[in-house]
């Protein structure tokens, strides 16, 4: 009978053992809890205002939201690729008293880009009372914002109603701080005057 020396066999386990291990995929080895919580959020916030205010002193922009969950990518550092999901968010533009206040509402939303651009998306509704013009609103499914510019564009479908008629077009560019609205291409509609 041949006798297998003792380091002979521990030395064919590790073998066969790292083989195994190096054939596993980090979800097998690490576990779904481990791998999900790099989706984990950085903080989480309720019942957001955040108002911005121009060099004079004078009201530019409100957002508000339910909910804002922030996911930092580098939990150890701030980075350029970090960003915020909101729910429900709500913005007001107001560039000044001549011109009435831009509204826009949606279901969700996301800021990125160190908080310079906000992405309103799922039932993007964007509108403004005057006397004098009624209710102006615009329908969309995604809208991208430059706050600090008080500018909106989308290339998505719009539906555009106003007391004159309504308009279907495809992608648009909205300066809001001008009361502004530019309608990118395939521009359908009716006007009834009154």
């Amino acid at each position: 009978m041949s006798r297998i020396p003792l380091p002979w066999v521990v030395i064919s386990l590790l073998v066969i053992g790292l083989v195994a291990f190096w054939d596993k995929s980090p979800t097998e080895l690490l576990g779904e809890d481990i791998v999900r919580s790099a989706n984990f959020p950085q903080a989480y916030m309720t019942d957001i205002e955040l108002r911005e205010y121009d060099a004079d002193g004078n009201l530019r922009n409100i957002l508000t939201t339910d909910t804002a969950e922030h996911f930092q990518i580098n939990p150890n550092l701030p980075g350029p690729n970090d960003y915020t999901m909101l729910t429900q968010p709500r913005m007001l533009f107001s560039e000044s008293a001549a011109i009435a206040p831009w509204h826009l509402t949606a279901n969700e939303g996301k800021i990125d880009q160190n908080g310079q651009l906000v992405t309103l998306f799922n039932d993007v509704r964007v509108y403004q009372q005057s006397s004098e013009e009624g209710l102006l609103e615009l329908l969309t499914s995604e809208l991208r914002i430059k706050a600090s510019q008080q500018y909106a564009e989308t290339d998505k479908a719009v539906k555009m109603r106003a007391q004159q008629g309504h308009l279907d077009t495809l992608g648009m560019k909205a300066y809001l701080g001008e009361d502004r609205i530019e309608l990118l291409s395939r521009v359908r509609g009716t006007y009834e005057p009154q």
